[in-house]
């Protein structure tokens, strides 16, 4: 039952995804959320989870964001339990097109990971007011939750990226 050095790899790599996710959680709920800009603040977890799931692919790719939005939920910081299901669909949403249409890099990653998290945003937006937690004025709000979430991925990529290449990769393209 010996590992062997790329299965070592391999599970070092998902285990630095995980060591990321945390530390985005933490930045979330700890220092961020006391910002507030227009009363609106981050996701980052989300974002994070969008960004890992397209750099991956579709197959690794939903598996982690299954795995990585329920552990989300189970943390307490996620809206409700419907922003596992919004998670898992969008990622793999936006993985598979990213893998259809565009080439990889980082302005498809950048674009994908956007328009991820704007869906998602407008997705918690639309239950929050169907569940009447909200009114249609904080839809602005939402927006800039959106925009700000976005502008850590940037400086999200070059991490996540490096990672990735940890256990060599799967046949993608």
């Amino acid at each position: 039952l010996q590992l062997t050095k790329q299965q070592r790899k391999q599970v070092l790599k998902w285990c630095l995804y995980g060591l990321v996710l945390l530390a985005l959680s933490v930045l979330q709920d700890v220092i961020l959320s006391r910002v507030r800009l227009y009363g609106a603040s981050t996701e980052l977890v989300p974002c994070g989870i969008f960004l890992i799931c397209i750099l991956e692919g579709s197959h690794t790719g939903s598996v982690f964001a299954l795995a990585a939005s329920m552990a989300y939920l189970f943390s307490g910081t996620a809206p409700g339990t419907y922003a596992m299901v919004f998670i898992v669909v969008l990622a793999i949403g936006a993985c598979v097109f990213r893998q259809a249409y565009l080439q990889n890099g980082f302005s498809a990653a950048m674009l994908c990971t956007a328009a991820a998290m704007l869906a998602y945003e407008l997705a918690v937006f639309a239950i929050g007011l169907f569940l009447g937690l909200t009114v249609p004025g904080r839809f602005a709000g939402f927006c800039i939750t959106a925009v700000l979430s976005l502008l850590a991925a940037p400086v999200l990529y070059p991490i996540i990226r490096s990672i990735g290449t940890l256990g060599g990769g799967t046949w993608k393209e």
